[in-house]
């Protein structure tokens, strides 16, 4: 599947054998460079996506992947590139099999490369290098005036859906005296990479991922916008932050591959509001435990402990869950709150009296008339969500955290026996 509206038909032929397999995605530009440097002419296109085997994800269930440092090795020295699996350190690359020369540019305009690309990525911890890294995982970008498949296509890159292979390999068809600026090179580079990590073409001209360029100074841009291909191909990374994954937040993915270029060390802020520290009620209550969690970037999760025992977990805000038909007892609640990097927050423990008078030095606070009604005859306790909770089926959890304090070893054997 590609965009066929400025490549040559040569180009088309020359990509079909590889759609089944591959999965390039081309940048296209007109077929002759414009006379003066440009940052990009606006206009030219960039070109459609297909899929590297095993990336494809629209069914998946994609569990937010732990965020590490990336590296972009952008090769200005030319390559003899082996027709393979995607290998950087190996130069081995599903796309093509041949020798690419070198750029060919001085040493300053490589530099100013190098540099624009930076800006592009300054946001995430993305290292940005054009010396070849001798350890680790990286994608290389081969920036080369050899051009397989010619009229006037700039780059070529594999859909790789949240950066599943990291050792990707991407090409951007630039040269010196090639008429295209420093900055014009770099955003080929850097929306090619884009693609090796799993970012699709977007309608929104101010976002390198835009399919044609209007000018101006591209970003990733933190907006949910909708993609331009309707056989959309990483929908489920996509969903991560925009909901129906057919639209693509590619800020928000690269901070969720990578994290930002600045260490969050922060942690969220969380606290119960409800009920209050020392709150009493009757044998047999309901009540709600509400929660609130800030944080700097975002609160990936909220997890709720009854003394040492982890009692359920929420990921979606408003964070809470409904007690109901609590036996009598004294009940320790704290909560913690994890963010995107993985800094915990932990709230101030409250102490819950069920039936049993709190000490007299104790300042009482929260409902005493059973805040949801009473319910049931006191023998168990049930948790509830509103439907459609991440969370449901919390209410085994806290019965049988309830039944622990009737003689079970933990919740979770009482969950299991229950």
């Amino acid at each position: 599947m590609l965009n066929r509206h400025s490549v040559p038909r040569r180009s088309t032929l020359a990509l079909a054998s590889l759609v089944a397999l591959a999965s390039p995605s081309v940048l296209h530009a007109a077929p002759t460079p414009p006379d003066a440097p440009v940052s990009a002419a606006p206009g030219h296109f960039w070109g459609d996506t297909v899929v590297v085997p095993g990336s494809r994800d629209l069914a998946a269930e994609i569990e937010p992947k732990a965020v590490r440092q990336g590296v972009l090795f952008i090769n200005f020295d030319g390559a003899n590139i082996m027709m393979g699996g995607d290998f950087s350190q190996n130069d081995s690359s599903m796309i093509f099999g041949q020798e690419f020369a070198p750029h060919g540019g001085s040493e300053a305009e490589k530099t100013a490369i190098v540099d624009a690309v930076k800006v592009d990525f300054e946001l995430y911890d993305v290292v940005i290098v054009d010396e070849r890294p001798s350890t680790g995982d990286y994608t290389m970008a081969v920036t080369s005036p050899t051009n397989p498949l010619g009229g006037g296509v700039l780059g070529i890159a594999p859909l790789d859906c949240n950066d599943g292979m990291p050792n990707n390999v991407v090409f951007a068809f630039h040269g010196a005296g090639d008429g295209y600026s420093p900055s014009g090179a770099a955003g080929t580079i850097s929306h090619e990479a884009g693609h090796s990590y799993g970012l699709e073409h977007v309608d929104d001209p101010p976002d390198v991922m835009n399919p044609a360029n209007s000018g101006g100074d591209p970003t990733f841009r933190d907006n949910c916008t909708a993609l331009v291909d309707p056989m959309v191909v990483c929908g489920a990374a996509h969903e991560l932050h925009c909901e129906g994954g057919t639209t693509q937040n590619s800020h928000k993915e690269l901070l969720e591959i990578f994290g930002s270029s600045i260490p969050d060390v922060m942690a969220p802020v969380v606290s119960i509001t409800a009920p209050g520290d020392n709150a009493y009620f009757e044998a047999g209550a309901s009540f709600r435990i509400d929660v609130t969690a800030t944080d700097d970037d975002e609160v990936r999760s909220v997890q709720l402990f009854e003394g040492d025992a982890a009692l359920m977990t929420s990921t979606m805000a408003p964070f809470g869950w409904d007690v109901v038909d609590i036996p009598e007892g004294i009940y320790e609640f704290t909560v913690t709150a994890t963010d995107r990097v993985g800094n915990v927050g932990t709230s101030e423990l409250i102490t819950v009296y069920i039936g049993i008078d709190p000490p007299e030095d104790a300042g009482t606070t929260g409902d005493t008339d059973g805040g949801l009604g009473q319910d049931g005859d006191g023998g168990g306790c049930g948790c509830t969500q509103p439907a459609g909770s991440p969370v449901a089926g919390l209410g085994l959890v806290l019965l049988g955290l309830l039944r622990r304090r009737r003689g079970l070893a933990s919740a979770h054997d009482a969950v299991r026996s229950a």
